[in-house]
């Protein structure tokens, strides 16, 4: 019994099956198992919906790493502004003219309250998507098509065009610390 006899049953004939096996090295062509056994592209036109749709997803990811670049930085922004502002009241309270009422002061949040209010939560659901679709699209670049594989570096590279010119500071890289 030869391997391809012994593949899954994709619902397709094992004439089908014989035409799009998975190659391990670098190819081009259009028929292609992608993913799930089920997605199977067998004619140029599924390949090229595949491609566009590989496309989208990549750039999709960059956008997630945008949006959550954008929500830290917001974060960040709106905690420096609430120390500014307890910083100016407690200068304005040695004045003789002021109110006789004390204002209340921002106290530091417990490590509770920083796990469990809602931009963090935010932010790590973003993070959970942005790792899937980084699995998938390696998966997707693992099929070793170079038509697959250009879909998602282009993808990549188009998302960073529009959306990575935000990230000034090396330390905002994902990568490397």
């Amino acid at each position: 019994m030869d391997l391809m006899s012994m593949a899954h049953d994709d619902g397709h004939t094992g004439a089908a099956a014989h035409t799009c096996p998975m190659i391990m090295v670098f190819h081009g062509g259009h028929c292609e198992r992608i993913l799930w056994r089920s997605w199977v592209a067998y004619t140029v036109t599924e390949f090229a919906f595949s491609c566009i749709a590989f496309f989208a997803m990549s750039f999709l990811y960059e956008l997630l790493k945008f949006l959550r670049v954008q929500l830290v930085r917001r974060e960040a922004r709106k905690e420096a502004e609430q120390l500014a502002e307890e910083q100016r009241r407690k200068a304005l309270g040695d004045c003789n003219g002021c109110s006789e009422t004390q204002l209340a002061e921002i106290k530091d949040k417990t490590y509770w309250q920083r796990i469990f209010n809602m931009p963090h939560i935010i932010q790590t659901l973003l993070t959970f998507i942005q790792l899937i679709i980084s699995y998938l699209l390696m998966l997707v670049f693992m099929n070793f098509n170079y038509w697959l594989c250009l879909s998602v570096i282009l993808g990549l590279s188009f998302g960073y065009f529009f959306f990575g010119y935000v990230q000034k500071d090396p330390k905002d890289s994902d990568c490397c610390p």
